[in-house]
């Protein structure tokens, strides 16, 4: 379980090492958590729409944040799904998401002759090829470029997502995906994710190397 005011310590400290917020992706959330959302609304939308999200990540966007500072570009809103669509047309996709979430997402194992088809690095398949897989076409939803049982949590850009799986024998773990539909597994929770991203920022040390990394990358 996550304690609110140990993680407001933890991206404190990151932003005072970060003020001006040079680190990958930092700049959309700034290290800052939004408000929590509220649990009936969350217990409420899975009633609806017939899928169960894994308690840590409920209890974050609960009591913690509900989207904000994060990996990547950050963390998304459970609670955008509470606002109103701004057209017809985005309204039908979140429908289609939100009923798509239900639904068993079915992973295979990724073979080395697939690798390339899933725009996955080759050397990072071979270092730890159990980590990649692949999701069986009858449950890829192409209409909205995304899986079944797949809950999008945030992105790292260039179409490389991460998110929840929520249904089937993976419930719970965490998967980043390629719009290709290539699934790498980054933790087998919600907690263990977000929480190697706190360790991450945590590293004094280590984090004003990558920002150093960072600054150099935009001074060129």
């Amino acid at each position: 379980m996550f304690d609110k005011e140990k993680v407001e310590k933890i991206l404190e400290q990151a932003e005072r090492l970060d003020p001006k917020f040079e680190l990958f992706g930092v700049s959309e959330h700034r290290y800052k958590l939004k408000p929590p959302v509220d649990l009936a609304f969350v217990r409420e939308m899975e009633e609806n729409y017939h899928f169960r999200i894994p308690e840590d990540y409920v209890q974050f966007i609960t009591e913690v944040g509900d989207g904000g500072a994060g990996p990547g570009y950050g963390l998304s809103s459970f609670g955008f799904y509470r606002s109103k669509a701004k057209s017809l047309r985005e309204e039908k996709w979140r429908e289609t998401y939100l009923y798509g979430l239900g639904k068993e997402l079915y992973l295979l194992p990724m073979e080395p002759e697939d690798v390339e088809d899933f725009c996955v690095f080759e050397e990072d398949y071979e270092k730890n090829p159990e980590k990649y897989f692949m999701a069986i076409s009858e449950t890829y939803n192409s209409a909205n470029d995304m899986s079944y049982g797949f809950f999008t949590l945030g992105t790292y850009g260039c179409g490389k997502d991460f998110g929840l799986v929520i249904t089937g024998e993976r419930y719970g773990q965490v998967f980043s995906v390629t719009p290709e539909g290539g699934y790498e597994l980054l933790a087998d929770s919600f907690q263990g994710f977000y929480q190697k991203w706190l360790d991450y920022i945590s590293d004094a040390e280590q984090f004003q190397k990558e920002l150093d990394m960072w600054r150099g990358v935009k001074n060129r």
